[in-house]
Formats: C-alpha cells, sequence, structure tokens
C-alpha cells in the first residue's frame, strides 16, 4: 500500500480529475497510488467514485 499524500493520490477508479490550470479533465481508470498532475501541479479531484 502506498503511503504517498501528494495531491491527487486519493483519487479511486471512477474518480473525475480536473486540472485548474487549463480546466482539462480526466477520469481515474486504474488507481494505484500515483500523484496525477497536468500543468506542473496535481489534478483536482472533483467527483470520486
Amino acid at each position: 500500500m502506498s503511503t504517498d499524500t501528494t495531491p491527487g493520490t486519493e483519487a479511486t477508479n471512477g474518480s473525475r480529475l480536473r486540472c485548474t490550470e487549463c480546466g482539462s479533465e480526466a477520469i481515474a481508470t486504474r488507481a494505484n497510488g500515483s500523484s496525477l498532475a497536468c500543468c506542473g501541479t496535481p489534478l483536482e479531484v472533483i467527483f470520486a467514485a
């Protein structure tokens, strides 16, 4: 189990994420504790499945 506390790691399968810089969105299809980022900033979880 990952102990990474970097923002973005709380995403679970089916979570919707958004970049606060450019507005791009992504859906997590295989969450494994990795930190997801876009435009040099962590993605924000906007919907947790």
